[in-house]
């Protein structure tokens, strides 16, 4: 009965999500296949190594450690290019807000509740819709670059980017369970898409200017984008600093949006 509960659930968010997801999918799988038919040849590489040796420091700063010359350093930018990051923020917004704030607000939570299913179905479902969708996305950002790089070798094997996809989804994961912690305390999808837009948006302007401001580089640990440098993963795969941290925000924010919408009023 709670897996038939939980199931019933997510087809219900598969029915009101399932249609944006077919775009942001296919629009990020042909984003990085792009990149790979722009990346650098590798008799190119040295032109641009001795381009970027001549930019002034101070301009240096402003791309931090997404700086890259070569081939693969170029294509690991992708999964950290504003366009990727906006995209999967619009689905882990979407699918968050409307998993509790967005049924309240519509007035069908009175219904969906109305099935004998606990508070905390809901919670689940949200989550797992989150999770799926985003795996579906980042599927389809790693088979870009493999089509990609099939058909253009680029002197860097497909697999170098698979710890990037899979941090991206646990990044993008653990925003998911936050917004999903605001759905769970607002009454309106509105609100809840306003908090959770404001709070993602912040971090990442939070991670970018303690790159250039030494004056706030301690707060730079808040932001969750500090864990997710597509560069240092790219060469050493995904820390297991930044495994942790993601780990324990998921679980953190699961927990408390339990916890929340079984204290609140439906």
């Amino acid at each position: 009965m709670k897996v038939a509960g939980i199931i019933t659930l997510l087809r219900h968010a598969w029915a009101r999500h399932r249609i944006p997801l077919i775009p942001i999918t296919l629009a990020v799988g042909l984003f990085e296949f792009l990149l790979t038919r722009l990346a650098p040849l590798p008799d190119e590489v040295n032109w641009l190594a001795n381009l970027m040796a001549v930019i002034p420091q101070d301009l240096r700063a402003l791309a931090g450690n997404d700086v890259a010359v070569t081939a693969g350093g170029f294509l690991a930018l992708g999964y950290g290019h504003p366009f990727f990051i906006v995209l999967m923020s619009v689905w882990v917004i979407r699918t968050s807000t409307a998993a509790v704030a967005g049924e309240v607000g519509l007035g069908t939570m009175d219904l969906l509740a109305s099935r004998p299913v606990p508070r905390w179905h809901f919670v689940a479902a949200g989550m797992k819709t989150i999770a799926l969708g985003l795996a579906l996305i980042v599927a389809s950002a790693w088979t870009g670059t493999a089509i990609g790089l099939h058909l253009r070798p680029l002197d860097v094997p497909a697999s170098a980017y698979l710890p990037l996809a899979a941090g991206a989804w646990l990044l993008f994961a653990a925003w998911g369970s936050v917004a999903l912690l605001i759905s769970a305390t607002r009454r309106d999808g509105g609100q809840a898409i306003g908090w959770s837009t404001a709070l993602l948006a912040a971090s990442f302007v939070l991670e970018y200017l303690a790159r250039l401001w030494p004056a706030i580089s301690a707060l730079r640990p808040l932001s969750l984008f500090r864990y997710y440098e597509v560069q240092s993963v790219l060469a050493s795969g995904l820390p297991r600093a930044s495994i942790l941290v993601f780990g324990v925000t998921i679980i953190g924010g699961i927990l408390l949006s339990i916890l929340a919408i079984q204290r609140r009023d439906l």
